[in-house]
């Protein structure tokens, strides 16, 4: 009689421990708090350039099977651009807030509760940029990213995540309160060092 006890005891926990992955039909609601950072300094030149932004970013999302998932976000960007000249010096705030979609693959390592991740994403924001308090240009622009990423499942439902910079592409316009001429942009940036997020999910 113990034996079955038992037997069916481990029976139960390996049901259960079967069910802590990612599976066909899961939703998952979460986000994401990232930073990244820049400074560039030109040789010979008393002067420095530091961008730095925080981005807050909560999603949701649908598992088409224990590998894949798509699901839609909000990227809110809150950043700050500091320009040196000598003893002179300027300060701007950026604030962004971009929509879009996301599809993500899941790769599990073996029977464990760790995942790789490698995520794509498109959005399309909106944003503004202040210098001193005073709304100086707006802009809009698309974007796409392309990150790698590893998750890992606490228990059933809850997954902590982790992602690292990756390969971006941004195409954005900026128009001027003053009437000056739009200014348009693209760039690709590779950024797996300087940008990294972190973030909780929850699995339903």
């Amino acid at each position: 009689m113990k034996k079955m006890i038992v037997m069916a005891a481990l029976a139960l926990f390996g049901t259960q421990f079967a069910k802590a992955q990612v599976q066909k039909g899961n939703f998952l609601v979460g986000g994401t708090l990232g930073f990244n950072s820049t400074t560039n300094k030109t040789d010979g030149v008393d002067g420095k350039y530091t961008a730095s932004n925080i981005i807050l970013s909560p999603k949701a999302g649908y598992a088409l099977s224990d590998k894949w998932m798509v699901g839609v976000f909000v990227d809110g960007t809150f950043g700050t651009e500091k320009t040196e000249a000598g003893e002179v010096s300027s300060k701007d705030k950026n604030t962004m807030i971009a929509p879009g979609v996301f599809v993500r693959n899941y790769c599990q390592i073996a029977d464990s509760k760790v995942y790789f991740t490698s995520e794509a994403n498109v959005a399309y924001g909106f944003g503004s940029t202040e210098e001193a308090d005073v709304k100086i240009s707006k802009t809009t622009g698309f974007r796409a990213n392309l990150m790698p990423g590893i998750s890992y499942l606490v228990g059933k439902h809850l997954m902590l995540e982790g992602n690292f910079g990756g390969l971006t592409y941004r195409n954005e316009t900026v128009k001027f309160e003053d009437n000056a001429p739009d200014e348009k942009s693209s760039s690709f940036d590779f950024n797996f060092i300087k940008s990294f997020s972190v973030g909780v999910s929850f699995l339903f």
